[in-house]
């Protein structure tokens, strides 16, 4: 198995490098068989089709749901209230721990080697295609520098045309940063906004920088249904994160989880 947790990430990559070759019948019928795959590799694989792990410094991005956490209601602090994006979760890093600096692309879980790696997606590698769209790797190593810092890692949501059934039905795919960290610290919303404002990479729609949260549960759950800042759909609901943003919980619509259940 790989470090990656995908056995065949590999072989799919290896495909997914002579597409034109691999969806014919031939090919096909040796992919569905674990020595064929082995016999394929030996003579079409390359060495850096084998995927790296994950990096184990970087948290990977799931928000814990109020459902699961209620206490947060007992919380008397004001808070930031982002939109939760339903797409892709993206994550870009650069570790300068390594010699001239390591640009780093992964989805949620897996690290993406390059444009070419095999991903759940059938319009192509959507984490690098963002990468370039934004010019994301120049962007982060530029705020390294600027905050002296050996590792940034940028989280957002890759989004739109063949993403989740495109629920915004936009044309086109687009990324919104939602976490920016800089040697481990979280920054908070607004100064993460900010930054990034500097880079042209957009941020989820911050919708209220002074939130109270109230007591009652289903006043809460109520609040995350409405319409998308991003087009005139159903929004996946909230987050919501401490002004110094290193706490932070989601709200799903409970309208929009009918809607795509």
């Amino acid at each position: 198995k790989s470090k990656n947790g995908d056995p065949n990430a590999k072989y799919n990559s290896m495909a997914a490098r002579h597409s034109k070759l691999f969806k014919k019948k031939p090919f096909r019928w040796l992919m569905r068989r674990a020595w064929g795959r082995k016999l394929l590799f030996f003579f079409f694989g390359k060495k850096k089709d084998k995927p790296k792990a994950f990096p184990d410094w970087i948290v990977k991005t799931d928000e814990t749901r109020i459902e699961n956490a209620p206490f947060y209601l007992e919380s008397t602090e004001p808070w930031i209230v982002t939109e939760k994006y339903d797409g892709t979760s993206s994550t870009y890093a650069i570790d300068f721990t390594k010699k001239k600096g390591e640009f780093i692309v992964c989805s949620r879980n897996v690290r993406q080697a390059d444009v070419d790696q095999q991903c759940y997606h059938e319009c192509g590698n959507v984490y690098w295609e963002m990468a370039g769209k934004y010019k994301i790797e120049e962007a982060l190593r530029k705020i390294a520098f600027s905050h002296n810092a050996s590792r940034v890692v940028l989280q957002g949501e890759t989004y739109g045309e063949s993403l989740q059934g495109n629920p915004y039905k936009l044309k086109g795919r687009f990324f919104a940063a939602f976490n920016l960290i800089i040697d481990g610290n979280r920054l908070g919303s607004v100064e993460a906004r900010d930054i990034l404002n500097h880079y042209d990479i957009p941020f989820v729609a911050i919708i209220n920088t002074n939130y109270f949260l109230p007591k009652d549960m289903e006043t809460f759950k109520l609040e995350a249904d409405g319409v998308s800042t991003i087009s005139n759909v159903p929004r996946e609901g909230f987050v919501y994160r401490s002004q110094d943003g290193t706490r932070s919980f989601k709200n799903v619509s409970r309208q929009y989880l009918l809607k795509h259940s």
